[in-house]
């Protein structure tokens, strides 16, 4: 492959270089700075030129033997030779050092000669091919090959070479490259520190065991008679006094219902009537004579024949004490009497001849005309005679649905029935604890607030649903599990080699009400006396294998089971805080 050689120009700046380098038209391109030129020198330079030539597709060749501009070809990867005729290779740090080592050995041997012409002919024999006047850096690039073509052949495989030669020392022999081998150090010192760290970890902070040990006991049915108090400060463990707390759950309903009332809602008739009162006195004998407003005064009515009912509007009673001066009251009051001498009377007296009445309801049947006949109002001693002289008016008839107690007290108990399974289960929800004991025989439901609308003896709307809301009540009793298990415990009669080891769930029986005793049942499980601190005293830093033989042995043990934290953990740590026990029952 031809090449293309540039001379550089002392004055040429990178601009240059890099506009000759693009301007070059062979593949391969020479460049050759003048002596001790600076432009090269430069890393950034030096890198500018390797981009330019990677850009434009070219093989850019340094020709110099100035080692700083060698180090920095070497720095951006561009081949450098000798001269025109040596074959181009990639600067390495050896070859560097070695034409180094020769510039200094060629200095000294210049040092020696003194002789002008001598120096002239060892100049000659350095310049001169083929001689023995080569340099040592000549040496290393002239041995791989001497005078080659600039081709991409050549320059890969010169740099191949050199690259190979530098690895070998002064004998010939290959020297270990210990970078290659960098990798394979760190990942074992790594892997090392990583063993060490786990082996720690594994043996000193790892270890634990679970050991479950189940016990062998009996079941003992535990039943005795309580009573209760709903004060707090009356409770009484020891005698079987418990504190119940009522609970509640005050949902509200609201819903349509039937309402069932008639009544004539229209205007009651009126009217007036003669009264005809008279009554005769007896000394020392207290009574009321006439009529006291609201009296109830009874005619039949001609058309339809019913008896209609009205009443008086105004007051027309007295009364009589049975003396002298009770006779000038009755005459006060409008009565008249023969005499005033209690003695001398037969009788006393009283005309009214217009009292007003009002019909007791409403209805056109209480409308009646003049003359109708009334019923007397007679007693031993008083006699009453009532008359109309002009006809009642006004009465009219109006029926109306309205709402009765009886429909409010029906609604009510329908609403409470139909919910209370529902108002069970919620109430239930809400109290249910591990900490409380619900005594479900306890269970109560009534209503509170009752509200209609409209309301009790209103009319109904014709197109209106009547509604009624009701506050219902749910309650139920419960107990401190806690204090109930204190009362179990202490009542509870064991062996001295015996301890309780369970509580069932307690229930009450036969509860009727707080005032009332009733009967506290559960079942109690009792075994032999073994406690987490024993176990613990006996087996820290026992291998498991005698751990399981040790506790095995202890009367009342029926089986054991050591489950450790891992697989390589083979003994119980010492540290207690990493071993865990766990008492388990079993029923014989």
């Amino acid at each position: 492959m031809n090449k293309e050689v540039i001379y550089l120009e002392p004055e040429d700046d990178i601009t240059d270089i890099l506009s000759k380098l693009q301007r070059a038209e062979q593949k391969v391109v020479a460049l050759v700075p003048p002596k001790k030129a600076t432009m090269l020198r430069s890393a950034v330079n030096m890198k500018l030129v390797a981009k330019a030539a990677k850009e434009c597709k070219k093989v850019a060749v340094i020709v110099t033997a100035d080692p700083a501009v060698s180090k920095m070809a070497m720095m951006a990867q561009i081949p450098v030779a000798k001269t025109l005729q040596s074959r181009p290779v990639v600067p390495t740090k050896e070859s560097l050092e070695a034409a180094q080592a020769d510039e200094q050995v060629i200095d000294e041997d210049l040092a020696d000669v003194t002789d002008k012409a001598e120096l002239d002919s060892l100049g000659k024999k350095a310049k001169t091919p083929g001689e023995g006047s080569e340099s040592a850096s000549e040496k290393v690039s002239d041995k791989t090959a001497n005078t080659i073509t600039l081709d991409e052949e050549g320059l890969e495989n010169g740099s191949k070479k050199a690259s190979e030669k530098a690895k070998k020392g002064a004998d010939g022999k290959k020297v270990p490259d210990l970078a290659q081998y960098r990798k394979w150090i760190i990942l074992g010192v790594a892997a090392a520190l990583i063993l060490v760290v786990f082996g720690v970890w594994a043996f000193v902070f790892a270890p634990a065991v679970q050991i479950t040990v189940a016990m062998s006991t009996t079941s003992n049915n535990f039943s005795e008679e309580v009573r209760f108090t709903s004060d707090a400060s009356a409770e009484n463990i020891e005698e079987g006094i418990l504190y119940v707390r009522k609970e509640t759950f005050e949902p509200e309903y609201t819903e349509d219902f039937e309402a069932t009332g008639k009544e004539d809602r229209g205007e009651k008739a009126t009217g007036t009537v003669a009264l005809s009162m008279s009554f005769k006195p007896a000394a020392g004998v207290v009574t009321t004579v006439g009529l006291p407003k609201g009296a109830k005064l009874t005619a039949t009515n001609d058309a339809s024949g019913k008896s209609i009912t009205y009443t008086l509007d105004e007051d027309y009673s007295v009364k009589f004490d049975g003396t002298d001066a009770g006779v000038a009251a009755l005459k006060e009051a409008g009565w008249s009497c023969a005499s005033t001498a209690l003695g001398g009377i037969s009788s006393c007296s009283r005309s009214v001849s217009a009292a007003k009445v009002t019909a007791v309801a409403a209805g056109e049947d209480y409308n009646i005309g003049a003359g109708r006949t009334w019923n007397p109002l007679d007693d031993d001693d008083e006699v009453i005679r009532i008359s109309n002289s002009t006809a009642f008016t006004g009465g009219t008839t109006r029926d109306v649905t309205t709402v009765t107690q009886a429909n409010l007290d029906a609604a009510k108990e329908r609403i409470l029935a139909s919910h209370a399974s529902e108002g069970k289960s919620l109430l239930m929800e809400q109290v249910k604890s591990e900490d409380v004991i619900v005594i479900e025989s306890s269970f109560a439901s009534e209503a509170g607030d009752v509200k209609s609308n409209p309301e009790v003896n209103a009319e109904v709307d014709e197109n209106a649903k009547p509604e009624i809301t009701v506050k219902a009540i749910y309650s139920v009793y419960t107990l401190d599990k806690a204090k109930v298990e204190e009362y179990i415990k202490a009542k509870m009669t064991v062996a001295d080699d015996q301890r309780i080891y369970s509580v069932g769930d307690p229930y009450i029986e036969r509860f009727t009400n707080i005032d009332e005793s009733a009967r506290l049942k559960t079942v109690v499980k009792t075994g032999p006396t073994v406690t987490e601190e024993t176990i613990l005293e006996k087996v820290k830093g026992r291998k498991i294998g005698e751990v399981q033989s040790l506790l095995r042995s202890i009367n009342g043990v029926s089986s054991v089971e050591i489950t450790p934290s891992y697989f390589w953990v083979n003994s119980v740590p010492n540290d207690t805080n990493k071993i865990t026990i766990e008492l388990t029952v079993e029923d014989n």
